[in-house]
């Protein structure tokens, strides 16, 4: 089961990863910044101009139609702000994320660096080993 995480990890383009992350943390909080300035006060001050013609009751249902719609317009600009926060959320731990790998690819770049090393070390001490002992 594990092997199929190690698998699908590495079927990840993670350099087009680390490059297009601060691009998309920098739209996501674009994103958030509209949608923070657009939200507009859609149930406050909303009077209903007087009719010229026709009768109370149809006036009546069109000032109920107008307040129901202002309120569900409301309450999308609502959902919106939260999917806006969300995805500002999502963006900046994804730019953690992305941080976060790229210091562990340079730890293991410097980990194989040092195991080279070593094993350089350690053939150079066995061939020396082997001189001494004829």
């Amino acid at each position: 089961m594990a092997a199929g995480w190690l698998t699908a990890l590495k079927v990840i383009p993670w350099a087009d990863v680390i490059e297009a992350a601060p691009g998309l943390a920098r739209s996501a909080k674009g994103f958030f910044k509209r949608t923070q300035d657009a939200v507009s006060p859609a149930a406050e001050g909303t009077t209903v101009p007087p009719a010229c013609s026709g009768d109370g009751d149809s006036l009546a249902q069109a000032t109920q139609r107008i307040t129901a719609l202002e309120s569900r317009l409301a309450q999308t600009a609502e959902r919106q702000q939260a999917a806006a926060a969300l995805i500002n959320s999502l963006a900046s731990q994804n730019a953690r994320l992305v941080e976060a790998v790229d210091a562990l690819d340079k730890r293991c770049q410097g980990l194989k660096v040092a195991l080279c090393l070593v094993a350089v070390v350690a053939v150079g001490a066995l061939i020396w080993v082997a001189g001494i002992a004829r």
